[in-house]
């Protein structure tokens, strides 16, 4: 007894290889373009982080040397540069399954939005702006650095949020 369960094409082997070969193509093009634009969106960040450290009177070549940028991000928005340091100490917390992860992708959320938010302020801009500069550092820093604001220095390092009210 012949059942025809309406299965009347089928894929040869060679035609399911070409359709995947296509698939995977189509992915590498597709990573090969987002690399592309995320290295361009590093480099616009980085132009324009140069330009604000040379606004608050600091070396621009310092925008260049990873975790130093931090410090002086962290100097320049009034922010004791310690909490580097505690944000580090967040990244052991994240040994800790589920909870640990939270924990320290929350903390170091909160602190990044603190200092774009404080280094907004020292520029004498809102905090909305913060906010942005905290989403979109690639087009906001270059705002910073290449428009009118100018940075005024920090009367003292903050060591807690709130603190500097």
């Amino acid at each position: 007894m012949y059942s025809n369960y309406g299965y009347d094409s089928y894929y040869t082997t060679s035609q399911a290889a070409n359709q995947v070969g296509a698939l995977a193509g189509a992915a590498l093009v597709f990573v090969v373009i987002m690399y592309i634009i995320a290295i361009a969106a590093a480099v616009v960040e980085l132009i324009g982080l140069w330009k604000m450290f040379k606004k608050a009177g600091r070396k621009g070549w310092e925008a260049l040397i990873p975790g130093h940028d931090g410090f002086v991000l962290f100097e320049m928005a009034g922010i004791n540069p310690i909490w580097i340091i505690w944000m580090m100490l967040a990244g052991v917390v994240m040994i800790i399954p589920i909870i640990g992860w939270l924990a320290g992708i929350a903390f170091v959320i909160f602190v990044e939005f603190w200092v774009n938010i404080r280094l907004a302020k020292q520029f004498g801009k809102e905090t909305g702006f913060g906010v942005l500069m905290a989403f979109f550092p690639f087009v906001m820093y270059p705002i910073l650095g290449f428009g009118s604001a100018k940075w005024t220095a920090p009367k003292k390092l903050v060591n807690k949020p709130g603190e500097d009210k």
